[in-house]
Formats: structure tokens, sequence, C-alpha cells
């Protein structure tokens, strides 16, 4: 073909007489990318045929001069047109099942997807070996020995294609599914015709072929019929037998109960069980159900937190290592421990505004004989209702003081480092009338009415503060009961609140 006598291709004079569906096409394919900006990469991948196909069909529109190709033009022009409709089955396929149909909420299999390509292939394949003179006797038979010399060469591939349509079809797998194979977990992105692709935890991604997956035993994690997604965790820890086993299991099962973690299921509810007791060691097991199965870790680091916690409030360690060590050195470092928290806890106290008018003797006296007692992110510090033996003063984090109200929660106020509770039952003997929830990581000191009243005896000045606190909590708790428009027991007027305090503490 010469400059002067170009002869359009019979596909690029369809793409000049259908501007339409080609301006379409592209408006489509650019829609498809800036909506999945993470699947750019891989979708360029999958348009290199196309982009080789356009590359060819533009090299055989300007064959001559430098570029010429030693085959008749009519077989030119069936190759172009040939590769012309194989991109067009490949941009409408890409466009129909991974575009249009997700937008109509359709979710094909992406295995699904590629058979139909595959077939719109060989269907125009063939659909041009007809149009160009052959013989339907002949298309068959051709067809038939393609397909057996396809079928021998590519005896692996069409094994996986069979065992990812068989995956598909008895839905034993799914997108979103968490499997464990062999060592391997991961969760379920992509079943194509050839491999299963799954991401672990460690941020891998891992292919196994189909036929693989279906020739062994695979797990798939947390799923049962009509149940929801949730599979069980073990945290295990130990302790010494100087308490209980059924006291310890108590005590971690309502921690467990109260405590409301993200990630722990409701149903069934976690528990605590004895597992093994060997050497005077008692070990123990946490089961509860994670609902996120890609934070495992995260969670069984949450639950150790609030088993530790929830020890520590009780007075309990975990158990280290047993080692053989001298009485003497184990006492004197005792002693040493004993000094350093002694020494925290003053400095900690000496900040804190309801101590302020402390001397440096009543802090150290004070922080030797307060109690430490740590909570987690949900954890019922006081309950609406209890009786506490306790002063508690915050030190760290955050909680809320919540009203419980014909079982409605209202929210009364927050409490921050400084501030305290736990005051009018301890003094008085009454219910706490409000519910106190940790928010996060809490960190408090408890004083118990004894140390107290000590303290108070030396220092009277300390009432005032407490008297100032306790009357803003009631009228709080007037005004919010109030804003609910219930009925609400009327509680005492804060100066007779004040007089009751003055006098228990000079009675005593």
């Amino acid at each position: 073909m010469s400059g002067d006598n170009l002869i359009m291709l019979p596909t690029l004079i369809w793409i000049l007489e259908h501007p339409f569906w080609i301006l379409l096409t592209l408006s489509l394919l650019l829609i498809h990318f800036w909506r999945n900006p993470g699947q750019r990469r891989e979708k360029l991948s999958e348009l290199g045929f196309v982009i080789i196909s356009l590359v060819i069909i533009l090299l055989i529109q300007l064959e001559g001069g430098w570029f010429r190709l030693p085959l008749p033009r009519h077989w030119l022009i069936e190759i172009s047109t040939l590769l012309a409709g194989l991109v067009l089955v490949k941009l409408w396929g890409i466009l129909l099942f991974e575009l249009l149909l997700p937008l109509c909420h359709v979710k094909i299999p992406r295995i699904i997807a590629d058979i139909v390509i595959t077939i719109g292939y060989i269907g125009w394949g063939l659909f041009r070996l007809y149009a160009s003179g052959m013989a339907l006797g002949e298309i068959v038979t051709t067809s038939a020995v393609i397909t057996a010399v396809i079928a021998f060469a590519m005896q692996d591939t069409l094994g996986n294609l069979l065992a990812g349509v068989s995956i598909q079809l008895d839905n034993s797998i799914a997108i979103g599914d968490w499997l464990q194979v062999d060592t391997i977990q991961g969760r379920v992105v992509e079943i194509n015709w050839r491999a299963t692709t799954i991401e672990t935890r460690n941020w891998e991604t891992v292919v196994i072929p189909n036929s693989h997956l279906l020739k062994q035993r695979f797990t798939v994690l947390g799923r049962r019929r009509g149940q929801p997604l949730q599979l069980r965790r073990w945290v295990w820890f130990d302790l010494t037998l100087d308490t209980l086993p059924t006291q310890i299991i108590a005590l971690i099962e309502k921690a467990l109960r109260e405590t409301k973690l993200p990630c722990v299921a409701k149903s069934p509810p976690p528990d605590c069980l004895l597992m093994n007791v060997e050497g005077g060691i008692a070990r123990y097991a946490v089961r509860y159900w994670l609902t996120d199965l890609a934070r495992d870790d995260p969670t069984d680091s949450m639950v150790r937190s609030l088993v530790d916690a929830a020890l520590r409030r009780n007075d309990r360690r975990l158990t280290p290592p047993i080692f053989n060590v001298f009485m003497s050195k184990e006492k004197q470092h005792q002693d040493a421990r004993h000094k350093r928290h002694t020494a925290e806890r003053t400095a900690t106290l000496r900040k804190l505004p309801l101590f302020a008018m402390l001397q440096e003797e009543e802090l150290t006296q004070l922080a030797d004989q307060v109690k430490f007692a740590p909570f987690v992110s949900g954890d019922i510090m006081l309950e609406q209702g209890e009786v506490s033996g306790w002063l508690f003063v915050l030190v760290r984090g955050e909680a809320e003081m919540l009203v419980n109200l014909e079982g409605r929660e209202l929210r009364l106020g927050a409490l921050q480092a400084g501030d305290f509770f736990g005051e009018l039952s301890m003094l008085t003997g009454e219910p706490s009338s409000f519910t106190v929830r940790a928010l996060g990581a809490v960190e408090t000191y408890r004083i118990n009415q004894a140390m107290f009243q000590a303290l108070v005896l030396q220092r009277e000045s300390l009432v005032e503060p407490l008297y100032q606190v306790l009357s803003e909590r009631q009228q709080e708790q007037q005004a919010l009961l109030a804003r609910e428009a219930e009925s609400m027991k009327q509680l005492t007027p804060p100066r007779d609140l004040l007089d009751k305090l003055m006098t228990l503490f000079r009675g005593r």
C-alpha cells in the first residue's frame, strides 16, 4: 500500500463510523480506573493484550515502506478483524463484570467472568472462520482437533479451571472467607480460572492453584451455617494455688462479661477454665469468640491486659517462671520494690488537688497504705446501688459516670486524672447513686474508710472539697433526671450533706 492509495482496514472504517460506541467505551474505562485506584496496576496488566492488538492493527494499516508482512492482503484484513473483535470482547467483558454489574449490586465470581470472556473469544474466532468461507463441517472438525491438542497440552491449566468451577458451584469457598491451608491462614480475595488468592495477616499474598486446593483438606475459619462469622480463641495464664480456682474463675469471668472489648462476641459469652495443675501452678485458659478474624493478636493482647488488671485489683499477680533464689536476696528485692512504689505514689499524690494541703510526711504515710487498682476499657469500676468500702482516686486515664434509669443509661459526667468517687458510699454506707465505667486504660488508688478517717482527723480541711464534689454531683444528677422528665426521688440537700460529713468525722 502506498501513501497515495491508502486503503482503510474494515476495523478502522468501523471505528470511524461508530464514534459513539468508541467514546462510550473509553468513558466507561476511565470511570472504572477512577473508581478503583488501588487496582490500576492490575487493570493495566489485563489491558496488555488490548494494547498489543491495537499496535498490530495499526502496523497492518501502515504496512508498506519500512514495514511489510509477507502475507496476502485478505489474510491481513482477517487478522486485524479477528484482533479487533477480541479487543471488544475483552474490554466489554471487563466493563460488564467489573463495573456495570457491580453498580447494579450483582456480584459475579471472577472465574465465571473469565469463562464467559473465553467463550466469547472462541465464539468470535469460529465466526471469523465461517465468515472467511470455511464450511461448517470443516469448522467443527478443525475445532475438535484444536480442542484435543489444547486439552492434551494444557492438562494442568484445565484441571485448575475445572477445580475453580467446582469450588464456585458447591460454594465451599467464597470471596472474604478466611482459609487455613497447611500452616497458612489468610482471607480469600480472588478466585480466578487458575488459582485462589489469599492475603495473610502478615501482609503477604499467597496464590494456591485451584487443583491443589481441591485435592487436599482446607479449613474455612469462623464459618458455620446460620451463624455469624466468629472464631474461638484461647488465652492462657498461670497462677499459684494460693487462691481457690473457683474464685479465680468467677473473678475473671465477671471482668470479661462486664467489659465491652471490641471484636469479642457477646454470644457465646467468654469464659475461664482451669486446664491443668502441676508443680503447685494452676494453668487457666480464657476462651472467647473473635468477630474480626484480622485482629486476632491485638484482641488476644486486650484480653491478657484485662486478666492482668482484674488480678492486680484483687492483689494477685500472674505467676512468673520459678527459680531457686536465696531468701535474703528475695527480701532485699521486695524491700527495694516497695520503696520504689512508695516514692512513685507519693509523687503522684502530691499532684492531686484533693491532697494538696498535706505535708510530705502525711503524703508518704498515705502512699504507703493506698492500694493500686488498674482497670481496662469498659470495666465497671463502681456499680449503681453498690455499697463501696473504698474511695477511688484517678491517677491516670478517664472514666464516665452513668445513671441507670428504668433500663436506660444516662451520662452524668466524666472523670479525669485527679478526680475521685465512691466517697459517699465509703463514709456513710449508702449505696452509690451512679455507675462509673472506665474509658480506656485507667489507674486508680484505693483508700479504705479507716485510712481516710485517720487522715481527716489530722486534716479536717479535707471535708470541704469532698462536700463541694458531692454537692455538684447531686445537682448534676437532679438536672439530668429533670431533663428526662422522670419521677425523681429527692436527694439530701447539699448543706445537710456537709453537716452529715462533719458530724461523722467529729463523732469519731
